[in-house]
């Protein structure tokens, strides 16, 4: 899938903007706070239909406006091409539109169009909490399976109930009325937990490969999931007794110990934690290694390649690494590229369409 022309208004900083890249990868430059990250975070929110920076739909709105639409078209290297939209009105919800019919959910438009973003801030994916390589492995799925998105969105749902509960209801209440959403915490959890160790198994190999890609005769990256609700639990009623025997402690804590939300991923260089022990460089690497691998997955899962989006990735990078980098991405499919300098964009990305930002914030394709 490639994306053939794209069309903002009142999205972030752009009144209006219309491109038109013909399916060719993108290299776009110039100044910070013009509005690069805006235009990628706008291709990543079709793809998704969330953005990577906010959980907050009217932060997406221009300032001083009341509705933003993003519109693109896409063709399939086998031919054919596809419509998405996506529109938000401030005081309502995100509508979705694919090839002219509004969707009854968003979730619809789920794996219409793989899209794979790499940001500075993603290093915070191997050298943060828990919750940002939860987040990560969330957005990989959510962007090739609409059933995983709507079993997450059911998770929320259970674990604010049961939270309400906790902290709210009479104690000698609290087991009767845990009850019933203990069986669906019990069941949604087992399947986002089994669906998440699926995708480590597929994505750690890919992982491995694309880290030593990129630092060659380096240490090995190993990727492994750690369960919430432990290693050892292999069926729904388990889980469902798990629950039930942490449920004292969730009474006496006022929240939920036990689930897919207290996941993580073990990340190790030659089996010594990353997040403890690595370097700024190493940490870099690892998340192009998780970044490139989740393409992969993607590539595996929809059969065809995902549009990657480069937010700024070769300014922190050494020119050795960035190198290898380009030469890896000449194996991807359409690639968007964002950077302040022209000839370093040029360089790694010799035969993109280029756009450069001038004067007064226009957007400009150069010759």
């Amino acid at each position: 899938m490639r994306l053939e022309s794209l069309r903002l208004n009142d999205f972030r900083n752009y009144a209006e903007l219309s491109i038109e890249p013909g399916g060719e990868s993108v290299a776009i430059w110039g100044p910070n706070g013009r509005g690069k990250t805006n235009l990628l975070e706008a291709v990543f929110l079709l793809g998704t239909t969330r953005s990577h920076r906010t959980r907050k739909d009217p932060e997406l709105v221009r300032f001083g406006e009341r509705v933003f639409n993003v519109n693109a078209t896409y063709v399939r290297d086998g031919g054919g091409k596809t419509s998405l939209s996506l529109g938000y009105q401030t005081g309502g919800r995100k509508k979705g539109i694919v090839d002219g019919k509004e969707v009854a959910r968003l979730s619809e438009m789920v794996g219409r169009c793989g899209v794979v973003l790499v940001s500075p801030e993603d290093v915070e994916i191997t050298s943060g909490e828990p919750e940002r390589r939860r987040h990560f492995l969330d957005l990989t799925l959510c962007s090739v399976d609409a059933v995983y998105l709507r079993r997450l969105q059911e998770l929320a749902r259970i674990l604010k109930q049961r939270g309400q509960i906790l902290r709210d209801s009479w104690e000698s209440n609290r087991a009767r009325l845990l009850e019933p959403w203990d069986r669906q915490l019990a069941a949604t959890g087992f399947e986002i937990t089994m669906a998440r160790r699926r995708a480590i198994e597929e994505l750690a190999p890919h992982v491995a490969a694309a880290y030593a890609g990129l630092v060659p005769g380096g240490e090995a990256l190993t990727v492994r999931y750690r369960p919430g609700i432990g290693q050892e639990v292999e069926t729904e009623e388990a889980v469902f007794e798990k629950i039930v025997a942490r449920r004292e402690d969730d009474m006496r804590l006022k929240r939920t110990t036990v689930g897919p939300h207290r996941d993580d991923i073990a990340m190790t260089l030659d089996e010594r934690s990353i997040r403890s022990y690595g370097s700024r460089g190493q940490h870099r690497s690892a998340v192009l290694g998780l970044k490139i691998g989740a393409s992969r997955l993607m590539r595996d899962r929809l059969r065809e390649e995902p549009i990657l989006l480069l937010d700024d990735v070769f300014t922190e990078l050494d020119a050795g690494r960035s190198d290898r980098l380009a030469g890896m991405l000449g194996e991807a499919g359409q690639v968007f590229a964002t950077g302040t300098e022209r000839a370093g964009l040029g360089r790694y990305f010799p035969g993109a369409i280029r756009f450069s930002f001038r004067e007064g914030g226009a957007l400009l394709r150069e010759e």
